[in-house]
């Protein structure tokens, strides 16, 4: 008997480790966003306490109505610009998502089902541009957009971002237009359709782990983007989230908590679309890495 329970504790303790060292990487990668949550529930005086506790003593979502505007405060000023750059955040990443699923899924078809050597030098100078930092081509962004008069405005944004994500997203695609046998599209060409047809009636409806995945990867991009929208709109009222919630920082009379509850409702949408669709993400950012 003391045998067989040594040998069932021998078992345990490799479970118990494993259990263990999941729960520490798990709160790893959660813990910021978690104190993030904290911190946008405290009050300012929790936050500079010394010590600081770990949960504030009276938690409330006072810095969520200071941002509405419901709850005046020392700093309102600081706030009044939250609920506009995110609406330019919405109206930017919603346009920017949409030309990359329509404009990225006829490319990433046609470089999918077409092997011309000019389709191969083109697909990989479009991976070039993306090797290139960021950083890099803001010289060239900024004086393109003064000099066609986009400078501070949404739309000057909008092209800056489809710059920099349609080649992920005619990657993505493509690699999964590659995993849909060609014999459905040969069948419908077969019964009258053409290309065109066959593609909109026959491959996209069938292609929806891609299109989500791209889709999705295109929306956390623009969403989070910050230095673009720093430099190209650097008028109060032009600019995006992030640079707005950057921007606090610098001012006088900071408020920690309304900042970090700006931070965490910029983080919701992101969250929300990685719950609800990353069944489809993981099928289309994997479609294509195993073939045959």
């Amino acid at each position: 008997m003391p045998t067989v329970i040594a040998r069932n504790h021998s078992k345990l303790w490799p479970v118990l480790g494993l259990y263990g060292l999941v729960a520490l990487v798990a709160l790893w990668l959660i813990g910021p966003f978690l104190w993030l949550f904290i911190s946008s529930i405290s009050e300012q005086r929790d936050l500079l306490a010394r010590p600081m506790p770990l949960f504030p003593p009276n938690p409330s979502f006072a810095n969520y109505a200071k941002i509405f505007g419901l709850v005046e405060f020392h700093a309102q000023h600081q706030s009044a610009q939250i609920l506009p750059s995110l609406g330019n955040s919405v109206v930017v990443t919603l346009i920017v998502t949409a030309l990359n699923i329509v404009l990225g899924s006829g490319a990433g078809y046609a470089y999918a089902r077409f092997q011309h050597p000019v389709m191969k030098i083109t697909l990989y100078a479009i991976l070039f541009t993306r090797m290139l930092p960021v950083v890099v081509l803001m010289p060239a962004l900024f004086l393109i957009m003064r000099q066609l008069g986009l400078q501070n405005t949404l739309s000057g944004l909008v092209l800056a971002y489809c710059s920099f994500t349609f080649p992920f997203t005619i990657w993505i695609l493509k690699s999964y237009f590659e995993t849909i046998p060609r014999e459905l599209e040969e069948s419908a060409l077969v019964d009258g359709c053409s290309r065109l047809q066959a593609f909109v009636k026959v491959i996209l409806p069938i292609s929806g782990p891609g299109l989500v995945a791209a889709g999705a990867f295109t929306f956390v991009l623009c969403w989070n983007e910050f230095l673009v929208a720093q430099v190209l709109n650097s008028k109060p009222g032009t600019t995006t989230l992030p640079p707005t919630v950057a921007g606090m920082l610098g001012q006088a009379n900071i408020d920690y908590s309304v900042i970090a509850a700006s931070g965490f409702l910029s983080a919701i949408p992101a969250v929300i679309l990685a719950l609800v669709f990353q069944r489809y993400m993981v099928q289309g950012l994997t479609a294509g890495s195993v073939k045959g």
